[in-house]
């Protein structure tokens, strides 16, 4: 770590500190990463059914995940009144702006795995 990234680092409040814990955490569950990823790639609403068959993954971690999601203010959940009755998911604005962050963090991980 470089000696100005030590500087940052040390001038964070413990309260942000906390938030990017927090973050890390979200985004290490199981298959996030990968809900947020095919969330981004569509940027239009997508069907709780469409999203599970596209993540690849049970239909209980994807409705957990949706669910963190949306209590992080990172998804919105829209159900229609129709019978059955159709749900919707949409990234936020915020979620939107996080996936720079994130494409670079891929970005990284792709660079060093090409050179191992």
């Amino acid at each position: 770590m470089t000696l100005e990234q030590t500087n940052r680092l040390n001038s964070m409040c413990e309260e942000a500190k906390e938030h990017v814990d927090e973050l890390l955490v979200l985004l290490s569950k199981s298959k996030m990463l990968n809900i947020l990823y095919v969330m981004n790639c569509d940027h239009t609403p997508i069907r709780f059914s469409e999203l599970k068959r596209r993540v690849e993954s049970s239909s209980t971690t994807v409705a957990r995940r949706l669910s963190e999601l949306e209590a992080h203010g990172l998804v919105i959940r829209t159900a229609y009144p129709t019978v059955p009755t159709t749900v919707e998911y949409a990234l936020t604005k915020d979620a939107i702006s996080l996936a720079p962050s994130l494409e670079s963090l891929f970005d990284w991980v792709l660079d060093r795995a090409d050179r191992q």
